[in-house]
């Protein structure tokens, strides 16, 4: 997991929920899961215990290195 830096100047990162990515991605949101679990899903923040989010920038960044 990386951290991503925000500047007050800076847009704010786009942030997905798992089952808006699962949408995007055409698989369901247990799919998501078990990747992360694997870790070798993209890059997520648990920003609490139940909450998981993916940054796009990751997203498109783990879709074109699976490519």
């Amino acid at each position: 997991m990386r951290l991503v830096p925000v500047n007050d100047d800076q847009k704010r990162p786009t942030m997905l929920t798992p089952k808006a990515l699962a949408a995007q991605l055409g698989v369901d949101v247990e799919h998501l899961r078990r990747l992360r679990d694997q870790g070798i899903g993209p890059a997520y923040i648990r920003i609490t215990p139940r909450t998981v989010r993916y940054l796009s920038s990751e997203v498109a960044e783990w879709l074109n290195d699976e490519q």
